[in-house]
């Protein structure tokens, strides 16, 4: 029987599962005047013709009626399983497909569905197992293969998973969706050309993707490359809000805009991670319970911030319990071993076993510090396993979700206001939204301009945020700084030798010896921050500002220069400068910008009195006292449970 398919796209991958089985000839229609039992065809052809004109409740009922009848068929079984999937009856839908399968085990759409739905599950072992069959049943089944590629990525195995979608493109040469994936695996590689290619295909063969032009987007920007931003401003105007979904997080670094990133967020949730969530009740403890979730319990710039808080929370009061998918664990998960606190390795059970675990903990809160950030398990939220459930540090910016009650932010973070741009209730922190671990070591050792290959004199302008956060405004400026600044150089992190050579040819455009940009490799923290003193100031990048970067910076002792935006990602530094208490390091705007950094350039006295001043303020401020930090969002936190 002739069969079509529907794509069902989302961040950086994309699912598919069959429309329902067409229409016979002759086909016969429920009329409202009969009174005699429907027969089998009527019931589904009722039921296929609601299926196909996307009317997915009507669709339901009579797929109900069918079974209930005592019919049996493994193609309305399946397509059920469609209907289900789509009204987020997750594990029903898992029922239905099996059910479809036990009727006939050589039904390979049942077992492809069936992946699909596993892997939504959080079951990805049983899901490669599910969609292999598939494969094994149809050698040739092209978009099986694609979403053998989806499970493979999610299970780390990254070129099998390349081998997968190359088998679905060798299978079907127009496969668009298949292009994008395997664009998303090479930009993993760090193969950014590649990645680059395969996403310009897919848009070639599917001018609506949106999971290809956001790839496109994001790799331009982790290479530097800002020759089509025409192009891309016209795509991200829309990207994400109209058409399929995209992970918000990607277009952060082009565009503040805080309505547009909720708008993004929201219809992220609802496509991807949308489940049938149980209402919980507060549990009477003798302790506050508190669950903090995260694949980031290593060394990762979370864990540089939130590590002496894990260990300061009062164990008197507080029970904290740690659930770590870590995909590799180093001493950054030994210390948050060693915090006192609970320390459970999730990373091996699915969504559905780590729900069931947290929920035995009995968390009275449950605190999400990944959001939509690579290796997140944001479904575990979409279950809920909290009556009260926070988004907090990982993710600058609102989920869009309906199961995360709060964000933590602060009145610069989110000042009054702004709260439309954010599906969570605030909480506010008396000072900086983020916290920091004050044991963070400085490396003692003597260190030189020329062991860093910096020049022996002249100004040292720094800017160690990511490539990616860099857009051709900010580097405008910067260059015209260096022009203005005789003998002054731009000290960059070297992200990856693309950019790198990006931004040489860059700098060449606007009339700049390239010899005036010098990278910084990728060193152990202590040391990193200890080479913060050979700098003079450090300029801050504009759409998403530096966060842990502006942090180290000023508790190495090296001001920083930002400008404050409208987003969360844009405002940070902000809130991190008005905490230590350097607010006339914040400008409002690009001209403000660029003149307050010529000035500090060229005025030797002022920024000398702004470093003398930063150092007397770092122990005296709220910024890094851990302890007070924690003593203020414990005290939310029984605000919350008292409420």
């Amino acid at each position: 029987m002739a069969e079509s398919y529907k794509k069902d796209q989302e961040n950086n991958d994309v699912k598919t599962f069959p429309v329902p089985f067409l229409l016979r000839e002759n086909q016969e229609s429920l009329t409202t005047n009969t009174r005699s039992k429907p027969s089998k065809k009527q019931i589904i052809n009722q039921a296929v013709k609601f299926h196909a004109q996307g009317n997915i409740q009507d669709a339901a009922k009579y797929y109900q009626l069918f079974i209930k009848q005592g019919f049996k068929d493994h193609r309305v079984f399946s397509n059920y399983g469609i209907i289900l999937k789509n009204l987020e009856k997750i594990q029903d839908a898992e029922l239905s497909y099996r059910k479809a399968i036990e009727l006939n085990p050589n039904f390979a759409d049942a077992h492809s569905n069936l992946g699909n739905i596993l892997r939504d599950l959080g079951k990805l072992k049983e899901a490669e197992l599910s969609t292999r069959k598939a494969i094994e049943l149809k050698p040739d089944f092209a978009y099986a293969h694609n979403n053998l590629g989806n499970i493979l990525r999610d299970l780390g195995k990254i070129q099998d998973a390349e081998l997968s979608y190359q088998k679905a493109i060798k299978l079907n040469p127009n496969y668009a969706e298949a292009y994008s994936n395997l664009g998303h695996i090479f930009r993993v590689l760090g193969k950014f050309y590649e990645a680059i290619n395969h996403y310009k295909k897919a848009i070639n063969l599917n001018n609506e993707l949106s999971i290809a032009k956001s790839g496109l987007i994001v790799s331009n920007g982790l290479i530097c490359d800002w020759n089509n931003q025409n192009t891309q401003k016209l795509w991200i105007d829309k990207l994400g809000i109209e058409g399929s979904s995209v992970n918000p997080l990607g277009l952060f670094y082009n565009e503040d805009d805080p309505l547009k990133h909720l708008k993004r967020a929201k219809k992220l949730y609802k496509e991807k991670y949308c489940k049938q969530s149980k209402k919980l009740d507060h549990f009477n403890n003798n302790k506050i319970r508190i669950g903090y979730f995260s694949s980031d319990f290593r060394a990762h710039p979370t864990m540089y911030l939130i590590a002496s808080i894990l260990k300061l929370h009062d164990k008197s009061r507080f029970e904290i319990y740690l659930y770590s998918f870590a995909p590799n664990e180093d001493e950054y998960t030994e210390l948050a071993k060693e915090s006192g606190c609970i320390f459970k390795d999730i990373k091996e059970l699915n969504d559905i076993e780590a729900v069931e675990l947290a929920r035995n903990d009995q968390l009275n809160i449950a605190i999400d510090l990944m959001g939509y950030i690579e290796h997140s398990r944001m479904n575990i939220f979409s279950y809920r396993v909290a009556p009260i459930q926070i988004n907090y540090l990982g993710y600058p910016g609102s989920l869009g979700s309906d199961t995360i009650d709060y964000i933590i932010a602060d009145k610069i973070i989110i000042p009054e206001g702004y709260e439309k741009y954010y599906s969570e209730k605030i909480i506010r922190m008396p000072s900086c939204y983020q916290c920091n671990d004050n044991t963070k070591e400085i490396c003692k050792e003597p260190i030189s301009r020329k062991e860093y290959n910096l020049p022996e004199t002249g100004f040292i302008f720094t800017c160690f945020n990511a490539n990616k956060k860099i857009t051709s405004k900010e580097f405008d400026i910067w260059m015209r700084l260096l022009n203005n600044i005789k003998g002054s150089v731009l000290w960059l992190y070297q992200s990856n030798q693309y950019s790198v050579a990006n931004l040489i040819k860059e700098a060449e455009k606007r009339n700049v010896d390239p010899d005036r940009l010098i990278f910084a490799n990728n060193l152990a923290l202590n040391k990193h921050l200890a080479r913060h003193t050979l700098g003079d100031l450090a300029l801050d990048t504009f759409n998403y500002n530096g966060h842990t970067t502006t942090s180290d910076a000023l508790w190495a002792g090296l001001p920083v220069l930002t400008k404050i935006g409208e987003s969360f990602a844009a405002r940070v530094s902000a809130s991190i400068l008005s905490s230590i208490g350097l607010p006339e390091l914040i400008t409002y705007n690009e001209k403000e910008y660029e003149e307050r950094a010529l000035k500090l350039a060229s005025n030797r006295d002022e920024l000398l009195r702004l470093k003398s001043k930063l150092v007397n303020l770092r122990d005296e401020s709220p910024l890094y006292n851990s302890e007070l930090f924690t003593k203020n969002l414990e005290y939310q936190f029984e605000e919350l449970i008292n409420d």
